[in-house]
C-alpha cells in the first residue's frame, strides 16, 4: 500500500515554468478555454478535503486567492471536468493556461518550488522506472546474471541521485516527496536509510505533508527493522511460566512467529529444525511465538514437528501481544537477533537461515 506517495499519479500532470514573486499571499489566475461559466474551481491541500480557496469560472477565467503558511503540494480541482492539477507552490502569483480538452498541455507559471519538482519528474523518477524495468526483466530473463548486473548499476545510480538531490535541496518540500517516493517504490524498504535521509531535511521540507507522512512511517516501520534493537516482550511458555526475549541476551536468537494452523509455517518448520540442530551448541537458540488459540493444537504441532526449543503464546490468535508489537501481518515471520539484542536479519526462509548462521557462527 502506498502510504507516503499515494498522489503520485496526479502529481505528474502539469508542465511548469516559473517566476519569482514577492506577494504577501498567493494569487492563482487561470485561463482554461472551453470551461463552462459558473463551473467551480477549488484549491485544497494534499488531502483534497481542506478547501483553501474557491472560485467560479467566467468566460474561461478564474482567480483563486489566499495565504499559505509554507510552500507545499496543493490540488486545483475542476469538478465539472472531473480533473485536477497538482502544484508545489507557496505564496506565489501563479498563472494557469490551457485547454480543458487536453489537460496534459496545461502550462503553469510562477511557482519557484516547482523547479525542484520538475527535476524529480524528468531526472529522478525515470531512473526509478529503469530500475523497475530491469527488476521485472530479471525475473524471467534467460541471461539473468547480466540483467541483474545492469539492475544493480542502475539501482546504485538512482540511489545516488536521490542522495544528491536531498543534499542540494534539503529545505525544499520536494525533497520530502523524493524520500517518500524512493521508499514506497523500493521493495527493500530500508527504513534506516529513510531515517538517515530524513535527518538531512530542514526548513519548508519538514513542514510538508510528505514529511509528516514520513514521520508516521518511521514511527511504525522502524519496529522490527534490521539494524534496530529488538523490542522485549514476555509471554507464558507451554507450562505457564513467563519467558522474556531479554532472557536470551548474549546469544543469537531467532524470534519465530508461527501457528499450528498455518500451513506455510508447518512447511517451513523442517528448515528451522535443521538450522537449530546444526547451531544449537554454537550460541544460538530459538524463541517461537505462536498465534494459536487452542493450547492442545499448539502443543500437538510442537511435538509433531519436533520443535524442541523455547515456545510462548498468549493464545490470542492475531491479537497476540508480541505479534501486535512487531506489526506482524502474515506468518511465518522471523527476526534474527544478535547477542547485543539488535535485529540483524528478518524473514529468513529455506536455506537462508542456515546460511546466515553459518556466516556468523562457524
Amino acid at each position: 500500500m502506498r502510504r507516503l506517495f499515494y498522489l503520485f499519479t496526479c502529481l505528474c500532470t502539469p508542465f511548469v515554468i516559473f517566476a519569482q514573486t514577492t506577494a504577501p499571499g498567493f494569487v492563482v489566475e487561470g485561463k482554461i478555454s472551453s470551461l463552462p461559466d459558473n463551473a467551480p474551481v477549488i484549491m485544497s491541500g494534499f488531502s483534497g478535503t481542506d478547501t483553501i480557496a474557491q472560485a467560479k469560472v467566467l468566460k474561461g477565467v478564474f482567480t483563486l486567492k489566499g495565504k499559505l503558511s509554507s510552500p507545499d503540494v496543493h490540488l486545483i480541482t475542476f469538478p465539472t471536468l472531473q480533473k485536477r492539477l497538482v502544484l508545489f507552490m507557496g505564496n506565489d502569483r501563479v498563472n494557469i493556461t490551457g485547454d480543458s480538452a487536453n489537460f496534459s498541455d496545461v502550462v503553469i507559471t510562477g511557482a519557484p518550488v516547482n523547479y525542484d519538482y520538475e527535476e524529480f519528474i524528468y531526472h529522478i523518477k525515470p531512473l526509478n522506472d529503469y530500475v523497475d524495468y530491469y527488476r521485472n526483466l530479471a525475473q524471467s530473463a534467460a541471461n539473468k546474471d547480466s540483467v541483474v548486473a545492469i539492475l544493480n548499476a542502475v539501482y546504485n545510480i538512482y540511489q545516488q541521485s536521490v542522495d544528491q538531490f536531498v543534499a542540494r535541496k534539503s529545505k525544499s518540500p520536494v525533497a520530502a516527496l523524493v524520500l517518500a517516493f524512493s521508499y514506497d517504490t523500493d521493495p527493500n524498504k530500508n527504513v534506516m536509510l529513510l531515517e538517515k535521509r530524513y535527518g538531512q531535511l530542514g526548513g519548508d521540507a519538514l513542514k510538508s505533508q510528505f514529511a509528516k507522512n514520513i514521520q508516521q512511517v518511521l514511527a511504525t516501520d522502524k519496529i522490527g527493522a534490521v539494524g534496530t534493537p529488538a523490542i522485549d516482550f514476555t509471554q507464558n511458555d507451554t507450562t505457564g511460566k513467563p519467558v522474556s526475549l531479554s532472557q536470551f541476551k548474549g546469544k543469537y536468537v531467532l524470534v519465530d512467529f508461527w501457528a499450528s494452523w498455518c500451513r506455510p509455517c508447518r512447511a517451513e518448520n523442517p528448515n528451522v529444525v535443521a538450522a537449530y540442530n546444526e547451531f544449537k551448541n554454537k550460541n544460538f537458540t530459538i524463541l517461537s511465538v505462536s498465534l494459536d488459540q487452542r493450547k492442545e493444537n499448539w502443543l500437538y504441532a510442537i511435538n509433531a514437528d519436533h520443535l524442541y526449543w523455547n515456545h510462548v503464546s498468549d493464545l490470542q490468535y492475531w491479537n497476540n501481544a508480541a505479534a501486535r508489537v512487531y506489526h506482524i501481518e502474515s506468518i511465518p515471520a522471523n527476526f534474527l537477533v544478535d547477542p547485543n539484542g539488535n535485529i540483524i536479519a528478518k524473514n529468513l526462509r529455506g536455506e537462508e537461515l542456515a546460511q546466515k548462521l553459518g556466516q556468523l557462527l562457524r
